[in-house]
């Protein structure tokens, strides 16, 4: 999976490397025509000229479109990989804890005290869990946070 997901890494790369050239290159096509427009001087620019010119347009804004899809399935591909990825690393982590320690240490570490718990009329919405993993799963946790949080964005 950590392979598939580097994969779709440099796939989206890729895929967003492509469609900003595809837009710069529609903005220079479409900047030029308005600038023969402009003059008036149609020895320059003929109407035979001009009609391949909004037909290459055409085509650059059905290749930008077929991009843009293309991203967003990478992408969510991408997002769905990396939530199987982080279920995976933490069913593994539930499984068999001993690993986190490289064997050097067969017992996980101490639970933190436990303070007073509050009523249950105390207690606020959010809680929050002590997670005792190295940084390849703390910066899946941090990818996966930064994901929902823009996919939320994106709903609003």
């Amino acid at each position: 999976m950590s392979r598939e997901l580097r994969a779709l890494d440099e796939r989206c790369d890729y895929l967003r490397k492509t469609y900003k050239s595809l837009r710069a290159g529609r903005q220079k096509l479409h900047s030029r025509m308005i600038s023969y427009l402009k003059r008036g001087n149609t020895v320059i620019f003929s109407r035979e000229s001009l009609l391949k010119q909004e037909e290459a347009l055409a085509e650059l804004d059905i290749s930008i479109d077929e991009f843009i899809l293309k991203l967003e399935q990478a992408e969510n591909r991408r997002l769905r990989l990396r939530q199987k990825l982080l279920e995976h690393v933490a069913a593994a982590l539930v499984l068999n804890p001993a690993t986190l320690h490289d064997g050097s240490e067969t017992t996980p570490p101490r639970s933190p005290v436990k303070a007073e718990s509050p009523s249950r009329n105390e207690r606020k919405e959010v809680e929050s869990i002590k997670i005792y993993a190295d940084g390849h799963v703390l910066n899946l946790f941090s990818d996966i946070e930064h994901a929902i949080g823009k996919m939320c964005e994106q709903a609003y």
